[in-house]
């Protein structure tokens, strides 16, 4: 579902129908009453727990964006599948702490229960990675919750990794285990697939699919949208991994731009923008927006999956 289309961006929570879905096995059967997570690997202990264990430990919410990271094969074509969720759970770092980590500790892969034929191959698990580094920031859940009621199966309930700042294929469903390791995974979700590739100095550089780079959408007025009002207000919401420091505004196609004004974060939320126009005359207009974050990476104009979002704004002054 692309709310780009849909026209269901206007919450700053985005309400739980409206959420996308993505998977790549089928929604499984679960028994949340004989649920358990493992935590294995490169630990000194060994976990096993269930929902009840899980409730008993310390407890944290954190509302951070939630993106489609996209094809997993073609990166260059743009999704916009974004929803803005508050999650609760447990933070992995508090997990971490009653298990120890060996000090060659350096990844923590994931695994969901989900499994089966994908791209003519068959899969054991949807298995994914992430730098120790980052599995270890606060913001890092085993989320039992979102939007205040307890995660539906349909978005990875009972219990799902959510690693806010990276892109939703991270996040792994249905979470089984979580292991620590010296080394990246070897599944195909991680060397195969959601890796983007390009040609750098006649050599093939591989980049892992996990922090979401600075993105933005337009929600009104709506592309295809006809507009009769003299002062139209631009506004949307924009995202990344790192804070959006500006936001820019073109009204002729990218030509020229003017800064929006620009909404705070919280946690790793998406951010609004909102711009006051003056349409000079009636006509079609092509409005683009272009975030840039604290870091200085800005949306480009090429294809790419963050890639500047454009749309078509009718223009027709007086009433219809």
């Amino acid at each position: 579902m692309d709310y780009t289309l849909t026209g269901k961006l206007t919450d700053f929570i985005t309400p739980a129908p409206f959420v996308f879905q993505a998977d790549h096995f089928g929604v499984p059967r679960v028994d949340a009453e004989s649920w358990t997570v493992t935590i294995d690997g490169l630990v000194r202990r060994k976990l096993e727990l269930s929902l009840q264990d899980l409730a008993s430990l310390p407890q944290r919410e954190v509302t951070a964006f939630h993106e489609c990271a996209g094809n997993p094969i073609h990166p260059d074509i743009p999704q916009r599948r974004v929803a803005n969720i508050k999650w609760a759970g447990v933070p992995i770092a508090a997990i971490l702490d009653l298990t120890g980590a060996h000090e060659d500790a350096q990844y923590l892969i994931s695994r969901g229960v989900d499994h089966g034929m994908w791209q003519h191959a068959r899969h054991p698990a949807y298995e994914k990675d992430l730098p120790i580094s980052k599995a270890c920031d606060p913001s890092v859940l085993l989320a039992v919750a979102m939007n205040d009621m307890p995660l539906p199966v349909e978005h990875g309930g009972p219990v799902r990794l959510v690693v806010p700042g990276y892109y939703g294929t991270n996040s792994t469903k249905w979470l089984r285990s979580v292991s620590l390791s010296a080394s990246r995974s070897t599944s195909a979700f991680t060397t195969t697939y959601y890796t983007d590739r390009e040609t750098v100095a006649n050599s093939t550089r591989e980049t892992p699919v996990w922090e979401a780079a600075p993105n933005s959408v337009i929600v009104a007025p709506a592309n295809g949208q006809p507009v009769h009002d003299a002062l139209v207000d631009i506004w949307g919401w924009c995202w990344g991994e790192y804070p959006i420091s500006r936001l820019d505004i073109s009204t002729d196609g990218g030509h020229s731009w003017t800064a929006a004004e620009l909404g705070p974060r919280q946690d790793s939320s998406w951010q609004r923008f909102t711009l006051p126009w003056r349409p000079p005359t009636a006509g079609e207009y092509c409005v683009v927006s272009r975030a840039t974050d604290e870091r200085g990476r800005t949306q480009p104009d090429t294809p790419r999956r963050n890639r500047m979002y454009k749309s078509i704004i009718h223009v027709q002054f007086g009433h219809p």
